[in-house]
């Protein structure tokens, strides 16, 4: 990969960080299928139409989503559908990821050639319990940057 320039990177850091959201990516999925108003988005995910207008802006500011006003209404339509192929390949990435058990490392000692005295040769090593419990094991690596402000739910 060619190194990337400070725009090319602050334009992904912009796109990624509207993606950092569940709720961005139902609308982006909602707004894949076809275009919305504001109301139909509301009703349709149970979110107060203040919360959906404030994660709408964010999606409209990263060039995500466009929007037109009709009347007294404003509809969205998703303008970006590569968006909708990110979301899909994060997903994909996910699933692909080896988890810490598939990663662990199985040994098998034979019989017979352990030393004098050693009572766990011949027994298979398997992944720490943690990797076995289901639960992602990995640790956040904290972020230095102050914590930015998340949008509050009205309803």
């Amino acid at each position: 990969m060619n190194p990337l320039s400070d725009s090319d990177l602050a334009a992904a850091e912009l796109v990624i960080g509207a993606l950092d959201s569940r709720l961005r990516l139902q609308i982006i999925q909602r707004l894949s299928e076809r275009e919305h108003f504001v109301h139909e988005l509301v009703a349709g995910l149970g979110k107060s139409q203040p919360l959906i207008s404030q994660h709408l802006r964010v999606l409209k500011r990263s060039g995500i989503v466009n929007s037109e006003r009709r009347g007294r209404e404003v509809i969205y339509r998703l303008v970006a559908p590569a968006a909708a192929d990110l979301i899909l390949a994060a997903i994909a990435l996910h699933r692909n990821a080896p988890t810490e058990e598939a990663a662990a490392t199985i040994i098998n000692l034979p019989r017979g050639t352990e030393p004098e005295g050693d009572a766990g040769a011949g027994q298979i090593a398997h992944a720490p319990a943690a990797a076995l419990s289901g639960e992602p094991t990995l640790d956040p690596i904290p972020d230095p940057a102050p914590t930015p402000p998340t949008p509050q739910s009205f309803s």
